[in-house]
């Protein structure tokens, strides 16, 4: 029999909406680059960053040059803002999971930032038992090795576990440990998914008196 106690939940795309693309262009103005080019070159450093690289490191990367702290602080700013909308529909859909019983546990590539922001939510820590970030832990999805951390650091065992994430690759990843998965498209489908879960562990069964 299949048992779910345990959701394993990304942050980006899933509890965060996407990222607005003015921000990408508005970035990309504040340092002078192609928004097309600014783009390009904010994904192809970001899984460093994800791993814990510095800001000042990565930002350099990005822009091509030096980055004066003012800037700097400026495009933190903006991009950790665009990271933190809520998906207020996601997040209803799990508080209501964790009401019923569920073990929740957050795993994000993120870097120190993010994490330091998300960290801080209220409705976030009234519902993860667990925050994992991809910057702490200095390895990122869809690296196989983290979710073995995950799993290990809330106490759970793969079977037990439902992956939740938008990325086919880190989903693969987590098959290939064990670990069912659900490919998040919409809160509403994820809503639906988990209200057909019992996270409640199954009663003894019921003993008759003789006589």
């Amino acid at each position: 029999m299949t048992v779910t106690k345990h959701l394993l939940v990304d942050f980006g795309e899933v509890i965060s909406r996407p990222q607005p693309p003015a921000a990408m262009t508005g970035m990309a103005a504040l340092v002078g680059l192609p928004p097309e080019t600014f783009s390009e070159r904010y994904w192809a450093f970001r899984a460093p960053y994800d791993r814990g690289s510095s800001a000042q490191e990565y930002w350099a990367d990005v822009v091509g040059r030096p980055v004066p702290r003012d800037e700097l602080a400026e495009l933190r700013r903006r991009d950790l803002e665009s990271w933190t909308h809520l998906n207020t529909a996601t997040i209803a859909a799990l508080r209501d999971a964790y009401r019923r019983g569920a073990q929740l546990t957050l795993l994000s590539n993120a870097p120190h930032d993010l994490a330091e922001e998300v960290g801080r939510h209220a409705d976030l820590t009234e519902v993860f038992t667990l925050l994992l970030f991809s910057a702490e832990l200095r390895l990122a999805k869809p690296t196989p090795e983290i979710f073995d951390i995950a799993l290990s650091l809330a106490e759970r065992p793969p079977e037990d576990t439902l992956f939740i994430d938008d990325r086919d690759e880190n989903l693969r990843a987590a098959e290939s440990r064990g670990i069912r998965t659900h490919r998040f498209t919409a809160a509403e489908t994820l809503d639906a998914t988990l209200r057909d879960i019992d996270f409640l562990p199954p009663r003894p069964p019921s003993r008759n008196r003789a006589g």
